[in-house]
């Protein structure tokens, strides 16, 4: 019997309205990243307005070092060394440091850097046996942070299994340079009138206060497999929080795919602290069936992921093989900040303890 063409007609309409539903299903959540065109909400547009997320390929006003790493009795195997330049022609410019470990407790210090200063530490010097992000901000003598697109940075930390650079993030100022990043500039020579203040990850463009967004969804790409004895670990810095007490935001809830290279995905769940770090296998993350069987000897994977709430991070990641010590010639490894993919549609605010610094220098 023969199919009629009106019945046929039908059908591929149903077949194709099936097909956008899944597709809309499939799609992550949060805000798209580039730009949209008028009217529209999912498509990208380069010749639009400039692109609103965290970037470790230009300058910026704060600095997300997503990861370090240190230990107090053997530095010449653990340890970080932090890099930050000041690309500034002409002026100064105070930078606060601070460093969240596992538990989001915070420890920080302060710095002047001079016109095309570059300033280097071992976090071994400053923040012994402890591992986690540190977080870069520009401020003013007074203490407040500043639009101050100036500043880039990256880390070298390395440890038995690895050694391996990580570009700091930049997320720069939305607003106009050299100003501070609130309202109510207090007069020369006075302090701010509240110990806190706080600032925005992508938030409104031209309003003091707001930085480059952070991502929400995230691609993990090149995963290679774990029987040739390459391991992966997942970085996560959870960038926003409150910085006087607990920074990181808490921990974050993430579902995610991994896909094999023949494109069959396993989803999974995953939760991250606020400085974590997960080491994938056969238990991180659980899927069904397990990590190895899914991306056997001699071939590889990705992973899509996102935060299940409206809520932004950074991630990076670092691959390397347990035989690198001993057989150097025949693997690889590095590290690299993941792709993102979407970022949060809310603002999301990070808050910083106010505090003076006198500049040495003009």
């Amino acid at each position: 019997m023969r199919t009629s063409r009106k019945l046929t007609h039908v059908l591929s309409a149903i077949f194709a309205i099936l097909a956008m539903s899944v597709a809309a299903m499939a799609a992550d959540p949060g805000v798209m990243i580039g730009n949209v065109p008028t009217g529209t909400s999912t498509d990208p547009n380069p010749s639009g307005a400039l692109v609103e997320i965290g970037s470790d390929m230009k300058a910026g006003s704060i600095l997300a070092y997503t990861h370090y790493t240190s230990s107090a009795n053997n530095s010449s195997v653990v340890d970080t060394r932090v890099n930050i330049t000041n690309t500034h022609p002409t002026a100064s410019v105070v930078v606060h440091f601070f460093f969240v470990n596992s538990g989001c407790s915070v420890a920080d210090f302060k710095t002047e850097l001079t016109q095309n200063q570059t300033y280097s530490f071992l976090t071994s010097d400053f923040d012994p046996e402890i591992s986690g992000y540190i977080l870069v901000v520009a401020e003013d003598e007074v203490g407040l942070p500043i639009a101050w697109n100036y500043l880039i940075g990256d880390a070298f930390a390395k440890t038995a299994a690895y050694s391996v650079n990580l570009a700091a993030i930049s997320y720069a100022a939305r607003w106009t340079f050299n100003t501070q990043g609130v309202t109510g500039t207090p007069a020369p020579g006075t302090n701010w009138t509240t110990p806190t203040t706080t600032v925005n990850f992508g938030g409104a463009v031209g309003s003091a206060g707001s930085y480059d967004a952070l991502g929400r969804s995230f691609a993990v790409d090149n995963i290679p497999s774990r029987a040739g004895g390459d391991r992966t670990v997942l970085v996560h810095a959870g960038v926003k929080g409150d910085y006087v007490s607990s920074a990181g935001g808490g921990t974050t809830a993430y579902f995610g795919v991994l896909y094999d290279d023949n494109e069959t995905g396993l989803s999974f769940t995953q939760s991250l602290g606020c400085a974590a770090t997960a080491e994938l296998s056969n238990t991180t993350p659980r899927t069904a069936p397990r990590f190895e069987t899914h991306i056997p000897a001699g071939r590889t994977g990705w992973i899509r992921m996102y935060a299940t709430s409206d809520v932004g991070a950074a991630m990076s990641m670092i691959v390397y093989n347990t035989a690198w010590g001993t057989t150097p010639s025949t693997n690889f490894h590095g590290a690299h900040n993941v792709h993102v993919l979407t970022r949060p549609s809310a603002a999301q605010v990070a808050s910083f303890p106010v505090f003076p610094y006198e500049l040495q220098t003009n």
